[in-house]
């Protein structure tokens, strides 16, 4: 019994200083990390939206915080705050007091979960879903009340784009879901919508 006990570590004490003394053949993988911390945005989105012939740029500013981390597959957790203001207005038509717009505005605050994959030096693609409060309003030349609301929004995007080492950037689209709005909003037709746009990530 004893014999193949002391057989059993002098192997054992073989195999771990063999191990030891081989050299690594290959190099180890890189993981990603960020080059900015958690409190600090790290993404942002410019581009703008068409919903009932509304025109609206919009700024989306990312606070991104990975809970799952491979050598590129990530899954993030993700705070948007997003700003918005209309550029081209609808052409007015008689018994549509709505398209007598005048000025418009939305702001966002959302919370969600999105994929990242992230390569060095390769392609970038990911996705997000976001949802939260809008902050909207309206107002219109000629008659109707200005129309100030907060509904809620559920917002999807696709990115796709280039890695540039801890950064990436490309093209993004997406599509904003407005819920909670009632008819009698004059407003509510240009909240949301198809969006396009550009995004950096150095997540």
């Amino acid at each position: 019994m004893h014999r193949k006990l002391l057989f059993l570590l002098v192997f054992t004490l073989g195999l771990v200083s063999t191990a030891q003394a081989q050299t690594p053949t290959s190099t180890p993988r890189r993981v990603h990390t960020s080059p900015t911390p958690f409190w600090l945005p790290r993404g942002a989105f410019l581009g703008t939206s068409y919903n009932d012939a509304l025109l609206t740029p919009r700024l989306k500013v990312q606070w991104e915080l990975t809970f799952f981390q491979d050598r590129k597959d990530a899954f993030v957790f993700l705070v948007e705050g997003g700003l918005g203001w209309g550029a081209r207005m609808p052409t007015p038509e008689a018994g549509k007091p709505e398209t007598n717009l005048g000025a418009y505005y939305e702001h966002t605050a959302q919370v969600g979960f999105g994929y990242r994959n992230h390569l060095p030096n390769a392609a970038h693609w990911g996705f997000q879903v976001t949802g939260g409060p809008v902050f909207y309003g309206a107002k219109f030349d000629g008659g109707p009340l200005p129309d100030k609301n907060v509904a809620g929004i559920v917002e999807g995007r696709i990115q796709i784009g280039y890695q540039f080492d801890t950064v990436a950037a490309g093209v993004a689209v997406g599509y904003g879901e407005p819920f909670g709005l009632k008819r009698r909003y004059l407003g509510r037709g240009f909240v949301g919508g198809p969006m396009v746009g550009l995004f950096m990530d150095w997540r």
